[in-house]
C-alpha cells in the first residue's frame, strides 16, 4: 500500500509539473487561439467568401501567394455561391455558423455585414492580435468596423466613390471637367445642360443602392443612419435636400431616368452608363474591374474620366467622400485564431496589392496601384483624372462612428424605403421621413 500511494504521489508531481510547462509554454499567445505557425504541425484554415475561387480572382491571388510563403499555415478556400452575390453567401454562412461548422476567417463585403454579426456574436474581435503586433488598426486602415468598443474587420480594399462622366458628352455640352469645389446643386445643373445637349440621352443615373436614398449622409456622416448620440438620422435637412433633389432632377429636370423605369428594367447597374444613355454616374470603385475597364463585355467608342463626389454645400469644405470596401473577420467557431490573423495580416497589408484593387492598408502606393489597374487600357478609362480624383491631398472620409448596431443593414432598408415612398408613391417628404422615424423606431425597439 505505502509503494502505490508513493507511485501514485510521483504520479500526481509529474503531472503537475507537465501543466506548468504547457501552462508557461502558452504564457503571451492570445486567448483561445492555437499555437498556429509557431509549432511544427501544419494548420489549414477554412476561408470563406462569395467568390468562386478560380484562379484570377482579386482574393485567390492574395490565398495563392500566402500560401507560397507560409509554411506552417494553409488558406483552403470554401465557395458558398458561385453567383458571387454576397448576401446570398452570408445566409448560407449564418445557418452554418449556428450549426457548428468550422470556420475560420470570413470575408464581408460592406461594414454592415461585420457590425451585423459581430452583433449577433458570430465574429471574434481582433484587438488582442492588433495588440500583439504593435499594430495601431486607426494609422494602418481606412475604415476599422467597431462593435461595443472592439475591432471586428481589417479593411482588405478600399472602394472609394466618385463620379463617372461620359468624356465625349461633356465636349458635347462644353462643360468642364467638375471640380473638387462642386456641390450637388452644380451636378444637378451638369445634368440637366449634359441631357440637352442630345435628344434621347439622360445626364445621370441612379440605380437602386441603398446609398442613392442620401449619399450625403455616406460623406458627411460616421453613421448614415443614426446620430452620434444613437438616436435617428433620418430628419437630418440632408435627408430632405436629397429626395428634393432626386424629385427635382426626375419631374422638372427629366435629367435622370425615373426610378420607376429603374425599377421595372431590373438592369444592371452599369448598362445606361456604358451603353451612351446617360452621361454621369456616382459609383464605387468597384465599377473599375465590373464595367469601366472591361472592354469585352463592355465594348465601347468614348473614353470615361472622373471627377470628386460633390460637396452637400459651399459650405463644407471640399473632399470628403465616401470609402466602403470589404472586411476580413475571424469567426467565433475558428480552432486556429492566431493563425487566421497571420493570413489577415498578410491579406490586408504586405499582401492587399496582390488583388488588383485599392488596398484598405493606407500605407499601401494607392497610385501605383491604378496605374497597374489601368495597364495598356488607358483609351478606356482618364487614368490622370482618377488618380486626381482619389489622391488630392484634400480627401478624406468621416471619422468611424462611435455608435455601431447589428442592425444597421435593416435600417439602411429604411432608408431605401423613404425615398422610394417619395419617389413613387408621390408623398410628401414629412410623410416620408414619418414613415422612416416611425420604422426605424422599430427597429431599434426590437433589438433592445
Amino acid at each position: 500500500m505505502k509503494k502505490w500511494i508513493a507511485g501514485l504521489t510521483l504520479c500526481s508531481l509529474l503531472l503537475v509539473t507537465a501543466c506548468s510547462q504547457s501552462g508557461n509554454e502558452n504564457q503571451g499567445k492570445p486567448a483561445g487561439t492555437d499555437a498556429g505557425s509557431a509549432g511544427n504541425e501544419t494548420v489549414t484554415l477554412k476561408f470563406y467568401t462569395n467568390a468562386k475561387g478560380e484562379p484570377g480572382e482579386p482574393m485567390m491571388n492574395i490565398v495563392e501567394a500566402f500560401n507560397a510563403q507560409s509554411e506552417n499555415v494553409k488558406v483552403e478556400h470554401v465557395a458558398l455561391v458561385q453567383n458571387n452575390d454576397s448576401r446570398e453567401m452570408l445566409q448560407k454562412l449564418d445557418v452554418l455558423s449556428s450549426s457548428g461548422e468550422a470556420v475560420d476567417v470570413v470575408l464581408m463585403n460592406n461594414e454592415g455585414y461585420v457590425l451585423e454579426r459581430a452583433g449577433n456574436g458570430m465574429l471574434y474581435p481582433l484587438d488582442e492580435f492588433y495588440d500583439a503586433n504593435q499594430i495601431a488598426p486607426e494609422d494602418e486602415f481606412y475604415r476599422n468596423p467597431k462593435y461595443d468598443g472592439k475591432y471586428y474587420g481589417a479593411m482588405t480594399d478600399a472602394s472609394f466613390w466618385y463620379v463617372a462622366i461620359n468624356e465625349n458628352h461633356l465636349k458635347e455640352a462644353g462643360l468642364d471637367k467638375p471640380s473638387f469645389e462642386w456641390t450637388w446643386d452644380d451636378f444637378r445643373e451638369y445634368a440637366k445642360k449634359l441631357k440637352e445637349s442630345k435628344d434621347g440621352r439622360f445626364g445621370a443615373y441612379f440605380h437602386t443602392f441603398g446609398e442613392y436614398a442620401n449619399l450625403i449622409a455616406y460623406t458627411d456622416f460616421p453613421n448614415p443612419q443614426l446620430k452620434e448620440d444613437g438616436s435617428l438620422l433620418f430628419d437630418d435637412p440632408s435627408f430632405e435636400y436629397w429626395f428634393n433633389l432626386r424629385r427635382g432632377m426626375e419631374l422638372e429636370d427629366k435629367s435622370v431616368r425615373p426610378l420607376a423605369d429603374v425599377l421595372a428594367a431590373k438592369q444592371h447597374w452599369a448598362t445606361d452608363f456604358m451603353n451612351g444613355t446617360t452621361s454621369m454616374m456616382p459609383i464605387a470603385m468597384y465599377s473599375l474591374d465590373e464595367a469601366f475597364l472591361n472592354d469585352a463585355s463592355y465594348p465601347r467608342d468614348f473614353n470615361i474620366t472622373f471627377a470628386p463626389l460633390p460637396r452637400s454645400s459651399s459650405d463644407v469644405e471640399p473632399g470628403l467622400t465616401s470609402i466602403g470596401g470589404s472586411y476580413l473577420s475571424i469567426h467565433k467557431n475558428s480552432k486556429h485564431k492566431e493563425a487566421a490573423f497571420e493570413f489577415i495580416k498578410f491579406a490586408t497589408m504586405e499582401g492587399a496589392t496582390l488583388s488588383g484593387r485599392i488596398p484598405g492598408w493606407k500605407k499601401a502606393d494607392g497610385k501605383a496601384i491604378v496605374t497597374d489597374i489601368v495597364g495598356d487600357k488607358e483609351s478606356l478609362v482618364d487614368t490622370a483624372a482618377l488618380i486626381a480624383t482619389l489622391f488630392d491631398e484634400r480627401v478624406r472620409t468621416a471619422d468611424t462612428s462611435v455608435i455601431s448596431v447589428p442592425y444597421q443593414q435593416q435600417l439602411k432598408k429604411v432608408a431605401e424605403g423613404g425615398i422610394n415612398k417619395f419617389l413613387l408613391d408621390d408623398v410628401s417628404f414629412e410623410e416620408a421621413s414619418k414613415f422612416m422615424m416611425e420604422e426605424g423606431h422599430k427597429i431599434i425597439e426590437a433589438n433592445q
